[in-house]
């Protein structure tokens, strides 16, 4: 159970790393180009997922209380700008974008529920104090 417990780990590490660096990276460089509110919305959602993500790579680092909280923010603003970002930038109608936000939302709730579930029963870092 411990060394799945440390996969999930290394693998939340590993998605978190690249949340934050495409995060930011992609939500400054978007700044300029949003000139309606929708853009500004996703563009914001992006800047917010970068900045979750890397206080969330801290507080796991610490084993902080503020984890699960910051990783569930970190998963809430992935899921909106999987939601607004093919619609905004990329064209595509509003139920592709619903469609990709269903997606990965299920992917990162299992992946956040995995982690704390297998970290309470082995006193691991999913643990909350």
């Amino acid at each position: 159970m411990r060394i799945v417990l440390r996969f999930l780990t290394g693998f939340l590490v590993l998605l978190l790393l690249a949340a934050a660096y495409l995060g930011l990276t992609g939500g400054f460089g978007l700044l300029r180009e949003a000139h309606t509110v929708v853009q500004m919305l996703a563009t914001g959602m992006e800047l917010l997922y970068g900045l979750a993500a890397l206080l969330a790579l801290v507080a796991l680092a610490l084993r902080h209380r503020w984890t699960l909280r910051l990783l569930i923010v970190w998963a809430a603003a992935v899921t909106a700008t999987s939601a607004l970002a093919p619609w905004v930038w990329g064209g595509a109608s509003w139920i592709s974008g619903l469609e990709a936000a269903v997606a990965v939302g299920v992917l990162l709730s299992a992946v956040l529920w995995s982690w704390l579930h297998l970290g309470r029963r082995a006193g691991g870092p999913g643990t909350l104090r």
